[in-house]
């Protein structure tokens, strides 16, 4: 299973963006792909809170938009919001530890949580997922990948 982190998203929707033309061609490509994708709602909620918001994006996307953008990736039949289980809050936490830091870590704590539970690959630009072990990392942005 594939588990987007928030930024490959965010690159593959924000036009401006550097990293664009790949990260739209890898999301494009594995919409359009059969391997099973998970999507955290702690992801869905960094996309809407970063895409809509005024001071980070120069032309924000309004909530109709985003809702439709959301609903497309879910209405593809190998992709699915994926929930925490009972335990999610000790070993949360126990990530957090292991990592020796809360605050920016504690949404990658979050998605690595995921990762682990659907034993899925997080694929995501951030280096910080190396921080939790066993958690297995992909950067479709970075060559050869």
């Amino acid at each position: 299973m594939i588990i987007p982190d928030a930024n490959l998203l965010i690159y593959a929707h924000d036009e401006r963006s550097v990293f664009h033309r790949k990260a739209h061609a890898w999301w494009k490509s594995t919409l359009g792909g059969t391997e099973p994708i998970g999507i955290p709602w702690v992801v869905i909620l960094a996309f809407t809170r970063l895409m809509t918001h005024p001071q980070i994006c120069e032309n924000p996307l309004g909530i109709k938009e985003t809702r439709g953008i959301v609903l497309h990736w879910l209405s593809f039949p190998h992709v699915r919001l994926l929930q925490v289980s009972d335990h999610a809050v000790s070993r949360f936490f126990d990530l957090l530890d292991q990592a020796g830091s809360g605050g920016n870590l504690s949404t990658d704590a979050l998605i690595a949580l995921h990762a682990l539970e659907q034993s899925a690959t997080v694929y995501s630009s951030d280096l910080d997922f190396g921080r939790f072990a066993g958690v297995r990392r992909v950067d479709p942005l970075q060559k050869g990948t």
